[in-house]
Formats: C-alpha cells, structure tokens, sequence
C-alpha cells in the first residue's frame, strides 16, 4: 500500500513540475509591479557594490524611489509596516545621491532590504546578502 502510494505522490509531483504553455515553455507567474522593481534595485544595488568597491561616485536611478507605491504580489505594499520599513531604504538612497559616505549609506540599504525580507519574503535573502560589502 505505501509503495502505490509513494508512486502515486511521485508521479503527481512529476505532472505538476512538468506543466507547460503551448509553446512547450515552463509556466511562469507574472511578477508584481513591486517584484519587477525590486530586481532593478538588486541589478542598482550590484553595480553600486562594484563602484564602492573602485572608488567611483554612485547615482540611484530616480524610478527606485517610487517603489513603495507599487502593487506587491499580496497586496504587502499597501501595510502599514511595510511603508514604515520602506523610510530606511530611502534615507540610505538619499544619502547616496549626497554623496556622504557612499560605503555607509549603501550598507544601510542593504540592512534595509534585509530587515524588510526578514519579515516580508525571506527568499531573496541569500542573495541580499551577497550584497553586503566585506569591511
């Protein structure tokens, strides 16, 4: 009896993995505005690690600042904490566009990030933390 019903969970995993579009691609969800806008502060956030990094000036693009705005998968953008958790982030981009210590402001964006995924999609947080300069 466990043996069929082993088989049985294996090959309903195996069916459900396998899903396909007529194209014969993997189906995929469509991100949320929110997630789209947070993988391009992931790619501002690589290149600023790299410009800290050589030494060079950092700029921020302008639309990462409307980010708290933006529809999230789950309807979180709209919570209270999460606008709260969105004020550090911000503070720490301002400071970059200052110019104040570049090396400091970037690690309070990352500390941000973090402390936000800790509570809200803890899934990128490996990759957050590749993130962290070394001191």
């Amino acid at each position: 009896m466990k043996k069929y019903l082993v088989t049985l969970l294996l090959l309903g995993f195996v069916l459900a993995c396998g899903q396909q579009n007529s194209k014969g691609e993997a189906e995929m969800y469509d991100p949320s505005p929110l997630s789209q806008m947070m993988r391009t502060m992931q790619i501002f956030s690589e290149k600023a690690k790299l410009s800290i990094i050589r030494g060079d000036s950092l700029s921020v693009p302008q639309e990462i600042y409307g980010f708290p705005s933006l529809e999230a998968t789950r309807g979180e953008s709209e919570e209270d904490l999460f606008q709260a958790m969105t004020a550090p982030y911000l503070d720490a981009l301002k400071g970059i566009e200052r110019g104040d210590s570049q090396r400091y402001y970037y690690s309070a964006s990352i500390k941000a990030c973090k402390n936000c995924h800790s509570y809200y999609c803890a899934g990128p947080l490996a990759a957050i933390q590749q993130l962290e300069l070394s001191d």
